[in-house]
C-alpha cells in the first residue's frame, strides 16, 4: 500500500534525482579537488577556521543532536530555519496551478506566501471564537480538495496551543489523502504539548520546529523537519546542496548539548514569569479590552476600538506588530516579551497613554 507521501508527490518530483553535490558524493582522500573550492584559505581579518570547504550536505550530527532532544525516534532533517522547512514541503508535495493548502486563519503569513509564490492556492478555514479554537471538521472538509494542512501550535499571532485531541481528529481523518503540517515553533514554551511522538503512529505528519525563538539563534538560521521515511525520501530529493553552514552547525550543537538545554530553560522559565508579570500590568490598563492567553513568547492585545496603541508605542520608539489587517484581530497589537527592563520600559509607556487617551 502506497504512503499518503507517495500519492500526493508529484510525478516530476518522483522521478528527480536528487543534485549530485561533492559532499553528497563523498569519498576518502588525502587531496581533496572534487569542489572546485579554493584549497589553500584565505584569512579575512580575524576569522580563521575551514571556511574554504563546503560544508556536509547534510549536517547528520545537528539531526542527530536534535533528535535526542526531541525524544523521537522518526527521521529528524535540519534545514535553515522554519520557513525553508515550509517552502520545501510545499515544492515537493504540490503542484504549481493544480493543487491546494489549507490554512487556518488568522496564523503565520508565510503558508500562503509560499504557496502563492508557486500559484498554488490556499484554502482558508477560520479558527472558531476567541479562543480561536481548531475547526476540525472545516479542516477535515477542506483537506478533500488539499495536499496539504498547516496548523500552528501554539498559533502565531494569536498565541494560543491547539487543542492535541483536535490536532489528532484532523490527523484520523485525513491519513489516507492529506499530509498535515505542525508547526511548533513556540513549542518550547510548552513542550509537554508537542505533537511530534505521534508522528510514528501517523505518517501523514509533519512537524516542523526551529531555534529561532526560545534557543534565541534567529541569525544563525537552523529549523528541523521531523516526519516519517515516506516523507523524507520526497523532501531529500530537494534539499539544497548544502543546507547548512559548518559555523551554524558549531553553534547549534552547543545549543543542544546538555548545558546549551539547560541554559534554554532557564530562560524560558524566566520569559514565562516576565510574560504572567506583563499581561497582569495590561490587563488593568482602562483602554485594553483584552490579553489573549499565550503558550509562545507573546501576547496579542484587543485595545477599544480606535486606540492606535501600535502607533504611540512607535512614537516612543517601542516596535511592536500592528495586527489590523487580520479581520480576526482589527484592533489588535502583538508584543513580543523582552526582558523585564524592555518590559517595564513598555508598561510605562502604556501607563502614560492611559492618562493621555483619558484627558
Amino acid at each position: 500500500m502506497s504512503s499518503v507521501a507517495e500519492k500526493l508527490a508529484p510525478e516530476a518530483i518522483k522521478k528527480l534525482i536528487p543534485y549530485q553535490s561533492a559532499r553528497r558524493i563523498g569519498g576518502t582522500g588525502r587531496v581533496w579537488l572534487n569542489a572546485n573550492e579554493l584549497e589553500t584559505p584565505i584569512h579575512y581579518g580575524d576569522h580563521v577556521g575551514d571556511y574554504h570547504r563546503y560544508p556536509d550536505f547534510l549536517p547528520h550530527d545537528v539531526a542527530r543532536a536534535y533528535q535526542a532532544y526531541s525524544q523521537v525516534t522518526s527521521p529528524v532533517l535540519a534545514v535553515r530555519g522554519a520557513d525553508e522547512a515550509i517552502d520545501l514541503l510545499i515544492r515537493t508535495f504540490c503542484q504549481p496551478g493544480r493543487d491546494n493548502i489549507v490554512v487556518c486563519t488568522p496564523t503565520y503569513a508565510m503558508y500562503e506566501f509560499c504557496a502563492d509564490a508557486l500559484a498554488i492556492a490556499t484554502i482558508k478555514v477560520p479558527l472558531i471564537g476567541e479562543q480561536f479554537k481548531l475547526d476540525c471538521q472545516g479542516v477535515i472538509n477542506a483537506a478533500q480538495n488539499a495536499n496539504l494542512v498547516f496548523l500552528c501550535s501554539p498559533n502565531n499571532p494569536t498565541g494560543n496551543l491547539l487543542d492535541r485531541g483536535d490536532i489528532i481528529e484532523v490527523l484520523e481523518a485525513t491519513k489516507h489523502n492529506t499530509l498535515v503540517v505542525v508547526d511548533e515553533a513556540y513549542i518550547e514554551f510548552e513542550f509537554q504539548q508537542s505533537v511530534a511522538s505521534l508522528v510514528g503512529e501517523y505518517p501523514n505528519l509533519i512537524v516542523i520546529r526551529t531555534l529561532s525563538k526560545a534557543f534565541g539563534l534567529a541569525s544563525v538560521r537552523c529549523g528541523f523537519i521531523i516526519a516519517a521515511p515516506s516523507v523524507m525520501d520526497f523532501v531529500m530529493k530537494l534539499i539544497p546542496p548544502y543546507p547548512m553552514p559548518d559555523s551554524s552547525s558549531k553553534v547549534v550543537l552547543e545549543a543542544l548539548s546538555k548545558e546549551g538545554i539547560s541554559q534554554m530553560r532557564a530562560a524560558s522559565d524566566r520569559l514565562i514569569q516576565t510574560r504572567q508579570w506583563f499581561i497582569d500590568q495590561v490587563s488593568r490598563m482602562p483602554f485594553v479590552n483584552k490579553v489573549y492567553p499565550s503558550a509562545t513568547n507573546f501576547v496579542l492585545i484587543h485595545t477599544r476600538q480606535g486606540a492606535n496603541v501600535f502607533d504611540y508605542l512607535l512614537s516612543q520608539g517601542i516596535v511592536t506588530r500592528n495586527q489590523h489587517h487580520e479581520p480576526a484581530l482589527r484592533d489588535c497589537v502583538r508584543i513580543t516579551i523582552g526582558s523585564q527592563q524592555s518590559m517595564q520600559e513598555v508598561v510605562d509607556v502604556l501607563n502614560r497613554y492611559s492618562i493621555t487617551s483619558n484627558s
